[in-house]
């Protein structure tokens, strides 16, 4: 795997696309800091230095954005589940890694490069959250945790960078042959399914509902109380904390439900 190592950098996703061409399928960019990271819907991504992961990896075998974000949230859960079994992480719709109702990882997949039209890979970006602390993590605009917190102790950044490109070349090889197993396992990642959320939709409009389905194409099935269900394929959920079982949430178990997939 072509591994390329920064010190810092504005984002890897936008290094990633800029030098898409001459980078190798399944190559992976890594930077120590960024100076402009950036998460879902153009939301800043704090990227202090040495102590998170932040990198974006390439992928050439596709170009549809949703299963490979699919199959990168499932390979973060994969190095996650491995680095520190204890921590009851799953996704978010549509590909945040949380504990609780606290994010510890964040997703932003992109198209990259074009001919005739038509795209020619999408690169995932990823952060993690490994060392930040509890005072850092009070100071983001949304509730956030990290490794360190969640497991009571200081992590290895380099080795959670090397449990990351093992685990996304795994589940990489895994979307070429069978992406059908990739949605399976990604759906049922999806812990707050069947739970009542409240979404802000892409309008601007906060809807709330059961989560009660994923179409095939990723859209979020919600049925609100009046019976209406509504097919949507952006927006925020969030968490109502007060009306999530948590117990059933917390009850995953990763190596059961999704490895052996």
């Amino acid at each position: 795997m072509e591994i390329v190592e920064l010190e810092v950098v504005d984002s890897t996703n936008r290094y990633a696309r800029d030098h898409f061409d001459e980078l190798a399928d399944g190559a992976l960019v890594v930077s120590a800091a960024q100076t402009a990271g950036r998460g879902r819907r153009g939301r800043v991504w704090h990227s202090p230095a040495g102590v998170n992961v932040y990198l974006s990896f390439v992928m050439k075998q596709t170009n549809q954005a949703f299963l490979a974000g699919a199959a990168a949230g499932l390979a973060v859960l994969d190095c996650l589940s491995t680095l520190a079994p204890e921590v009851k992480a799953y996704i978010k719709w549509p590909n945040d890694v949380y504990v609780g109702d606290r994010k510890l990882a964040g997703m932003l997949c992109e198209g990259a490069g074009v001919k005739n039209g038509r795209l020619l890979g999408v690169i995932a970006g990823i952060g993690v959250n490994v060392n930040l602390d509890a005072a850092f993590l009070s100071g983001i605009d949304q509730p956030a945790t990290s490794l360190a917190v969640e497991a009571g102790m200081e992590f290895d950044v380099k080795k959670v960078v090397q449990g990351l490109a093992k685990s996304l070349l795994r589940y990489y090889i895994i979307y070429s042959k069978y992406p059908d197993r990739i949605f399976r396992g990604w759906k049922n990642a999806n812990r707050l399914l069947g739970e009542e959320i409240e979404l802000a939709a892409g309008t601007g409009e906060l809807l709330r509902g059961v989560f009660a389905d994923i179409a095939e194409d990723g859209e979020l099935i919600l049925i609100s109380a009046d019976g209406t269900r509504r097919h949507l394929n952006c927006g925020d959920v969030r968490i109502r904390r007060e009306s999530v079982n948590w117990k059933k949430v917390a009850s995953f178990n990763y190596s059961r439900e999704v490895r052996n997939e």
